[in-house]
């Protein structure tokens, strides 16, 4: 049985965990094999939006501890390498993730039942959108496992929540539950168990009815603009608009409203 599904279904790149015996937790080679999935999709041109979800009751228990408990003899015997070769891949794969999401010329959505927690909860965070069934739980247990956090989340976490609740989260360990999520700014949409795929795909579509050139530019700059001055940001938006002003998407929107009908973008 594949442990990582993918389809690309009307326009959409549906990405999902299937190890539902195990919450959907992944091992080195699960985690690279998300990452080639998911830099299959952003490179795909059919594909306009992604969405990661989930089979079964969890979105991702992030790293499997039965592999760490099958190589932590190793650490004890003096036999590093070996271990230090698994944790480096597993960290590159999970820091690759935020740059191909980042990078990519389309909207990512994650769709979270259950529990998103380590790696989970930063695959989640490392999306530009989180849709939250009301049983999921976030959380970073690494403070209680004596590890720490990577894929961003030292960054990406203070950018959503703030500097206060992101020290909370990392520091004690503590999940918190969908509906403090969407009240801390954690979950865009907060929906009914079991509706958690439907509303991701419902956000998908009407994305994918706005001018694309205009998505892909929005998602640049917020991006930049949190991480960079208020006079680059200022600057950085207005070269955009002068770029897009010149764009047939712009002449279509400004047609179609003349006309009083839906534009058709073409992304150029």
């Amino acid at each position: 049985m594949a442990k990582l599904l993918y389809e690309n279904k009307d326009g959409i790149g549906w990405i999902r965990f299937n190890r539902p015996e195990l919450l959907n937790a992944f091992n080195p080679e699960e985690a690279g094999a998300l990452v080639s999935t998911l830099r299959e999709a952003a490179e795909d041109d059919s594909v306009k939006v992604i969405i990661i979800s989930s089979v079964g009751k969890a979105f991702c228990a992030g790293d499997d501890l039965k592999v760490a408990l099958e190589e932590y003899p190793l650490i004890q015997s003096g036999e590093i390498h070996p271990i230090l070769d698994i944790v480096e891949d597993i960290t590159e794969s999970l820091q690759e993730i935020p740059r191909i999401i980042r990078k990519a010329r389309k909207v990512v959505i994650a769709a979270v039942r259950g529990y998103a927690v380590g790696g989970g909860f930063e695959i989640a965070i490392d999306c530009d959108m989180i849709v939250a069934a009301e049983d999921a739980k976030f959380g970073f247990p690494e403070a209680n496992a004596g590890m720490t956090i990577t894929g961003g989340a030292s960054k990406l976490l203070q950018m959503i929540v703030g500097l206060n609740k992101a020290r909370e989260l990392v520091l004690t360990g503590e999940f918190i539950d969908a509906a403090e999520g969407h009240r801390i700014g954690l979950v865009n949409k907060l929906v009914p168990i079991g509706k958690e795929e439907e509303e991701a795909e419902r956000l998908a579509r009407v994305i994918m009815t706005r001018a694309p050139l205009a998505v892909v530019n929005h998602k640049r700059m917020l991006q930049n603009a949190a991480e960079s001055g208020f006079e680059a940001a200022l600057e950085a938006e207005k070269q955009t608009i002068t770029n897009l002003i010149y764009t047939e998407d712009y002449g279509e929107a400004i047609t179609a409203f003349g006309e009083k009908r839906e534009p058709k973008f073409k992304g150029r």
